[in-house]
């Protein structure tokens, strides 16, 4: 037993012996990899950023990237050409253009709602159009213009389907990017869908002045004032009132004004002087 004890302390040191033998080598083999890091000629890490400078100045100068194509998908009323025109990225280096900037900047057309460009290496520009949608197409002194929901004025083509036209006799200079009162356009869009259903009456136009508000003109009958878009339910009503009124005194009224709630009038064809609506 003695003798086995004193075997197996050699062989523990000897295992001990080897155990920091390896721990030293391989730190002497850390220390070994930076001295030869340290020992790099100092050419090498010239080489490095000429390399790296050669690249920068490639990638900003080379005609490679210069943006050679503009494709535009989505536009109906737009020109491409003008979307084009509107990114100012032909022939500019793909490299140094932001997408968010030409975003910006084609949106700034009036005719789009919002832009989203893709950039594809190396040089080119998808551009995805989303444009406005029309609500009315809005006749002023200036020419016939279509605006969208939120009252914005951006186009003089004409519409690709069929939306109301509204005449505007009294209202200031009109152009592209100008805007509509929002409430009008909803007074608009409210009589366009319940008049045919609810009066038997479809508008061949809307007509629009400051003085007056919203009218319409009925072809063979009177023009009915609706003024603005407050309470158009009620207004319905009384119109329906005086209509069967007119018809159980054989008259034909000129005009249906229906702008003061509580006192809508009409005034006859063969007389200047407005009548009281009858009761509702």
């Amino acid at each position: 037993m003695r003798g086995q004890a004193v075997a197996s302390r050699p062989r523990a040191r000897r295992k001990a012996v080897r155990s920091a033998s390896s721990v030293e080598v391989r730190r002497k083999g850390g220390l070994s990899a930076r001295s030869v890091l340290r020992l790099l000629p100092p050419a090498l890490y010239l080489s490095v950023l000429i390399l790296a400078a050669w690249l920068l100045y490639y990638s900003i100068a080379s005609p490679y990237f210069l943006v050679r194509e503009v494709s535009v998908s989505g536009n109906r009323l737009l020109d491409a050409d003008q979307a084009r025109d509107a990114t100012g990225a032909l022939g500019q280096n793909v490299l140094r253009l932001r997408e968010d900037d030409i975003e910006r900047a084609v949106a700034t057309v009036s005719v789009v709602r919002s832009a989203r460009v893709v950039m594809a290496l190396p040089g080119r520009l998808n551009i995805e159009i989303t444009e406005r949608t029309p609500l009315v197409q809005w006749q002023a002194r200036e020419g016939s213009f279509l605006v969208d929901r939120d009252g914005v004025v951006f186009s003089r083509q004409q519409p690709p389907t069929p939306v109301p036209l509204v005449k505007e006799w009294d209202g200031p200079p009109m152009g592209e990017g100008s805007h509509v009162d929002p409430a009008v356009l909803g007074a608009v869009e409210t009589l366009s869908m319940v008049l045919p259903s609810r009066a038997g009456i479809q508008p061949p136009w809307f007509e629009y002045s400051h003085s007056s508000g919203v009218a319409i003109p009925v072809q063979g009958g009177p023009r009915i004032v609706f003024g603005d878009a407050d309470d158009l339910d009620g207004k319905i009503r009384a119109l329906s009132a005086i209509r069967r009124h007119l018809e159980e005194i054989k008259a034909r009224a000129e005009i249906i004004d229906l702008r003061f709630k509580d006192r809508p009038v009409y005034v006859l064809a063969s007389t200047t002087s407005p009548k009281p609506a009858p009761a509702r």
